[in-house]
């Protein structure tokens, strides 16, 4: 029989590969022990150890966060299999494999920093940090799997078989682990350098109440879930603008309350970054153009753009749209940035969306940088770049040039000098305070509050400057729309849509890798993958319904 080694060093290390001398831990023997991790520079080893976990899990390829959505399909670059629903996606599916693996390898060091730090004073905060990592990895496999083993020790041996908990029992342990830590002395009360504190610890809490309230049906989850995004900071007015928000410059503002740090001093170099400045955009041609290095996958649907043409009578309005896309390709990507070059450097294309097609002319006479500019129009058949008539699915997967890019996630200090898909230095926003109000929106939407519903929005709605919204249209598709135009690419579209029972109904309508009736019901939980059943005996047996 086959068995599970889960010795945390060699788990740790393992997650670790690559990584650069700041983040590697200082091994001084095969096995570290008490005389390494008992000093302040091994136990600050292993905490560098466990948060680079956060960009092992965070930094690449959001096949299971954000694929196989309403809002991103295929480019010239097909997605991974997991997002296309069909019989070619099964247990062995690479994507999923690697998903459930660093997701326990990341608790694996969370549990050896929790067992080193346990009885130690001076140590607790970190200790209360590593159970908030580990209570979020949790959520996030819960969230993808249902139901999974819960390790909550350190295991220093040979561990044959872990039962695997209900999807109730492990949402009981998260919350449980969380309510622990959100109000405790131990955790400070915010920080913006990516350290685990107790407004994250409130706004997860927040959103484990409200997953789990969808499956227990138990009204209180809600009301639970109302208070806990209030003690992070919800119902505040939200005052830093969306574009700086979502700029080097909105880096450590505290209205980000976790997020994944990168700065170049802890990377091995300028090419080590993250991946997400790469996704979501149409191939821009190759580095001599002056364009950004793109993945070509998970490009914007049409929806991603006309999501933003609903819930209002003024699209042009929300601020977001703008901040969001690169409407403007000038002769290089990066010009857009540098106001000195407004007039000079031409607009090669416009990335018109439907609401302004009438005003091209008014936006042409605004510079003249934009006298030349190619419309390419944003709707089911338009021109295209090369000003013939085409769908908008042949734009997204045919096209050079063909669709905007997001530049929402633009590093504009590292990312445009280094023409590499991993090449972004910018944090990557795991919890904000803008979520936490949707959060309770949608609870309160839950317990048939609607005026409360109504105010945590428009909270969102007017730092956007958007349109405001009426109690009348509170409901789960106003949430899942607002939240599309303020979160999109953030990490939680496909538990979003699979947490309100939406998937096949927005998927199959706004997805162009997707046909109509494709998405049944085994595909609102991922397969457990083969590999860990193959390990852990007690999965046997226990695999999720249809795989």
């Amino acid at each position: 029989m086959k068995k599970i080694y889960t010795l945390a060093a060699i788990l740790s290390f393992a997650a670790l590969t690559g990584c650069s001398d700041f983040l590697d831990q200082d091994l001084k023997s095969n096995v570290p022990g008490p005389e390494f991790y008992g000093t302040e520079q091994g136990y600050e080893s292993l905490k560098n150890a466990a948060y680079s976990s956060l960009r092992t899990i965070y930094g690449g390829d959001p096949w299971l966060f954000e694929g196989g959505t309403d809002l991103f399909a295929s480019g010239r670059t097909q997605v991974d299999i997991c997002n296309m629903y069909s019989n070619a996606y099964t247990s062995a599916n690479d994507a999923v494999t690697t998903f459930y693996t660093d997701h326990y390898k990341a608790i694996s060091l969370a549990n050896e920093l929790i067992y080193w730090g346990e009885g130690n004073d001076s140590r607790k905060g970190v200790v209360a940090q590593a159970k908030g990592l580990r209570a979020l990895y949790y959520l996030n496999l819960v969230q993808q799997f249902g139901g999974v083993p819960l390790i909550k020790e350190r295991v220093s041996g040979i561990l044959e078989s872990v039962e695997r908990s209900s999807t109730l029992d492990t949402y009981d342990y998260i919350i449980s682990e969380l309510k622990s830590i959100a109000n405790s002395d131990d955790l400070v009360s915010e920080a913006t350098d990516g350290t685990f504190n107790k407004r994250a610890a409130n706004h997860y809490l927040a959103k484990a109440y409200l997953s789990r309230g969808y499956i227990s049906n138990n009204n209180q989850d809600f009301l639970d879930a109302i208070t806990a995004a209030d003690a992070a900071g919800a119902g505040q007015p939200l005052t830093t603008d969306y574009s700086t928000l979502f700029s080097n410059a909105g880096e450590g503002n505290n209205e980000v309350l976790f997020s994944v740090v990168y700065d170049l001093t802890t990377v091995e170099d300028k090419e080590s970054g993250n991946k997400q400045q790469a996704h979501f955009g149409a191939y821009l041609n190759g580095q001599s153009d002056g364009h950004k290095y793109t993945s070509s996958t998970l490009v914007p649907t049409l929806w991603m753009h006309e999501v933003f043409n609903t819930n209002t009578n003024n699209a042009s309005q929300d601020e977001r749209y703008e901040a969001t896309f690169m409407m403007e390709l000038r002769e290089s990507y990066w010009d857009y940035y540098d106001e000195t070059k407004k007039n000079t450097s031409k607009v090669q294309y416009y990335y018109c969306p439907s609401w302004e097609l009438d005003n091209v002319d008014t936006w042409r006479s605004e510079l003249q940088s934009r006298a030349e500019a190619k419309v390419i129009e944003l709707k089911e058949e338009g021109l295209n770049y090369a000003g013939t008539n085409t769908t908008y699915v042949s734009k997204m997967r045919s096209d050079i040039f063909g669709l905007p890019c997001f530049r929402k996630f633009d590093d504009i200090e590292n990312g445009k000098d280094v023409f590499s898909t991993t090449s972004s230095m910018r944090d990557i926003y795991l919890a904000r305070l803008a979520e936490t109000n949707l959060i309770a929106a949608e609870a309160c939407i839950k317990t048939d509050n609607l005026s409360g519903a109504l105010r945590y929005v428009n909270i969102v709605r007017t730092r956007a400057k958007a349109t405001s919204a009426q109690e009348s249209e509170m409901n789960i598709d106003y949430i899942l729309n607002e939240r599309a135009r303020e979160l999109a690419g953030e990490n939680h579209r496909w538990a979003d849509l699979v947490r309100t029972g939406k998937l096949a109904e927005y998927v199959e309508k706004y997805n162009p890798d997707v046909s109509v009736g494709q998405i049944t019901d085994k595909f609102y939980l991922r397969p457990i993958p083969l590999s860990a059943i193959e390990l852990n005996s007690a999965l046997k047996g226990h695999q999720n319904e249809g795989w």
